[in-house]
């Protein structure tokens, strides 16, 4: 039996001392600073001294001005930073915080045994953020044009995963939790919003008439990179006691008709999980486009991305994975991002259950973890193998590379197949259990399988001795796609008939005859009015897969006739669903329709989900017609993606073309990495960079 924790350590992606000493309360004062995209705060801890021989306190930060210190009211000189680690800069630095006169130890520890007994100290830092956004990764500063109203500006940040040490000094990992307040001052025109319960909505400086001050309280302990923070102009209506929905005031309505499910969901996961809902509200903000994930689920104040306005709720199911973290991810959290999956696994779980319970379809669960699976495996096939695994050994590698469908669908996976083996009601025992027992507390995946292990031992030895026989090692260190379970296809198989009858008509009716008879020729006349999106979704991304392979190891494209007559028939191009436009626009740029690429633009310049726009920016480089594009768009527009997604999308331009040095890829890959081999992230903020690539691209496109 192969056990995770000794193959796979400590958090390496922290420079922080976790294991001897931890944060249990923060309090966070902090003024918003919009011309200079700047926050100016103090960040005060009370930290457990958890081990008698820590002499000092190490924390995260990236990028951050230390301005002071103080020790329990004292300030102190001795405190440091350490050099950033080469070739890894979104580690940041170590900062060393002295708690005796010497403490030559580089991991804190004192060089003489101590028997002190155990200790709390107060630490006060007050610092400021950088304002280029290849530091202060975690925050976006949006111009007034960037926004919805484009009347004023816009703070947002995204600390997960390892963002949180670029917004504050801390201990940026999952195993410490602490609870918190905050009182953070805005200007007189922007409401302030956080991950956190607002106990005090606005307090007047008297000294500063343009400004006021909101205070804020997180009561339950949570890691860093829950903390939320958003400012701008911003409305809200209630959606029930509990729930409200936040958004800037000219989108209020739509985003109010959109989710005024909020308060079934929450009830439902309620009695799917038999746990009462701790964080007293659930709220919902819907961000401006720029937002780089579907959603982000900060305690209290669930960030959305505007990509879920369909007009018909037909992507609500964002927010459902997204409440079923306040259980799984948030109560419940993993310990290291190497066990992320613990996070997002047990989530799509619950958000799958949570949907079929309110939709009350037969099968539609199974129709979406059909496209799930799908997912999954177009992931699996782009990735290293060694990133396939549920258990992770990422050392101090960055987490964000190593975000797939892996975590999410495979976790599922599991979890399904163990559901299945025991029975529906006999698993959700063990789901109520589960939460109960790990709950305000983080979990390993050897805790968790050795929790199943024991919990049927008494009280159900059939179940009992399915779990011990269950294959624990595959499913948590294997590779690959995981066993596939016989999903009821009843729901899928009218979309994947319908799949195979436009690939045979592309294939065997129009492409023998010539050009200018094609167009008197009739497709498949099967009408999809009346399926749900899902099922349109479904559609594509089954014709997605028919044409993945020519048997040459390249995609499949259809004739240009074919697309233009689906277009006709089924108005793909125009839908306001993101899901169903994604997947028609892969499919043209695929099929080197070079009319899709206005639209293209249009949706990738608007919204910055990486699940859509990563992809997209790959069909283009990987097709003969929108290679340049994608390089112009996205110097043109890598200002407007959130920082992590800019990260994201250059690493994808530099590894898209496997040659290295070779035309405009190597060119970028030489000037933003240089001679460092062992980097894989990307210094976005280098402008002369862009500048030049910009020239050279604007000059190779004159001549």
């Amino acid at each position: 039996m192969v056990h995770s924790k000794e193959v796979y350590d400590d958090d390496k992606s922290t420079l922080s001392n976790s294991r001897l000493s931890r944060a249990q309360s923060l309090h966070w004062k902090a003024f918003v600073d919009f011309d200079k995209s700047c926050i100016y705060a103090t960040a005060t801890y009370e930290i457990k001294i958890v081990d008698t021989g820590c002499t000092s306190i190490h924390l995260d930060t990236k990028g951050l001005e230390i301005v002071s210190i103080e020790v329990d009211g004292k300030e102190i000189n001795s405190w440091f930073l350490g050099e950033q680690v080469d070739g890894k800069l979104y580690l940041g630095q170590r900062l060393t915080i002295p708690l005796q006169e010497q403490d030559n130890n580089q991991d804190g520890n004192a060089t003489n045994s101590s028997t002190k007994e155990e200790q709390k100290v107060k630490v006060s830092i007050r610092y400021n953020t950088s304002s280029d956004p290849s530091k202060c990764t975690a925050a976006q500063w949006l111009t007034p044009s960037q926004t919805s109203g484009k009347k004023y500006p816009y703070l947002f940040t995204q600390c997960q995963a390892i963002h949180a040490r670029s917004m504050i000094p801390c201990y940026d990992c999952p195993a410490v939790k602490m609870t918190y307040t905050a009182e953070i001052t805005v200007p007189k025109w922007a409401t302030a919003v956080m991950s956190a319960l607002c106990i005090k909505e606005r307090t007047m400086d008297d000294l500063q008439e343009d400004v006021h001050t909101f205070h804020f309280e997180q009561p339950v302990p949570i890691p860093a990179y829950l903390l939320a923070l958003a400012v701008g102009e911003l409305a809200s209506k209630d959606l029930s006691p509990r729930c409200k929905i936040w958004s800037e005031p000219c989108i209020l309505k739509a985003a109010a008709d959109e989710f005024h499910q909020t308060e079934l969901f929450l009830q439902t996961a309620e009695e799917i999980t038999s746990m009462p809902y701790v964080w007293t509200r659930y709220d919902l903000l819907v961000l401006p486009g720029s937002f780089p994930y579907g959603g982000m689920e900060n305690p209290c104040l669930t960030f959305v991305t505007p990509t879920l306005l369909a007009g018909d709720g037909s992507l609500v199911c964002v927010v459902a994975h997204e409440i079923a973290h306040s259980w799984t991810g948030n109560l419940v959290t993993n310990k290291t991002w190497g066990h992320f999956w613990l996070n997002e696994g047990w989530t799509t779980w619950l958000q799958r259950r949570i949907m079929n319970k309110i939709e009350n379809i037969p099968h539609n669960m199974d129709l979406d973890a059909i496209g799930g699976a799908l997912a999954l495996e177009q992931d699996i096939e782009l990735l290293d193998e060694s990133m396939t695994r549920l258990v992770l050994k990422l050392d101090d590698g960055d987490p964000d590379e190593s975000y797939s469908r892996v975590a999410y669908e495979k976790g599922f996976h599991l979890l399904y197949a163990l559901e299945r083996l025991v029975g529906e009601d006999t698993f959700l025992e063990l789901v109520a259990a589960y939460l109960k027992k790990f709950a305000y507390k983080t979990v390993t995946s050897d805790e968790f399988r050795d929790f199943c292990k024991t919990f049927w031992k008494d009280a159900n030895p059939q179940a009992h001795e399915k779990v011990m026989a269950f294959d624990w090692d595959t499913w948590l260190m294997g590779t690959g796609m995981p066993p596939m379970p016989s999903f009821n296809r009843k729901l899928a198989e009218a979309a994947e008939t319908l799949a195979q009858a436009w690939v045979h008509f592309d294939q065997e009716v129009m492409r023998p005859i010539g050009l200018s008879d094609q167009f008197d020729m009739e497709p498949p006349k099967m009408s999809i009015d009346d399926w749900t999106s899902a099922q349109k979704i479904c559609f594509l991304d089954a014709l997605l897969k028919l044409l993945q392979d020519d048997g040459r190891g390249n995609p499949m494209k259809l004739q240009l006739s074919t697309l233009e007559q689906m277009q006709t028939m089924y108005g793909f191009q125009k839908t306001q669903n993101a899901e169903i436009l994604f997947r028609y626009c892969m499919l043209a740029i695929q099929s080197e329709d070079s009319t899709i690429y206005p639209t293209v633009k249009r949706f990738i310049t608007t919204q910055g989900r990486m699940k859509y726009i990563r992809p997209l920016y790959r069909a283009m480089l990987a097709s003969s017609t929108g290679r340049e594009l994608a390089v112009e768009t996205f110097l043109k527009y890598k200002d407007f993606y959130h920082p992590i997604a800019s990260k994201m999308i250059a690493h994808d331009i530099m590894t898209t073309r496997r040659e290295p040095k070779k035309g405009i890829l190597g060119k970028i890959k030489n000037m933003v990495i240089g001679s460092d081999r062992h980097s894989t992230s990307v210094y976005i903020g280098v402008t002369a960079t862009f500048v030049t690539l910009g020239a050279m691209i604007m000059s190779r496109s004159r001549k």
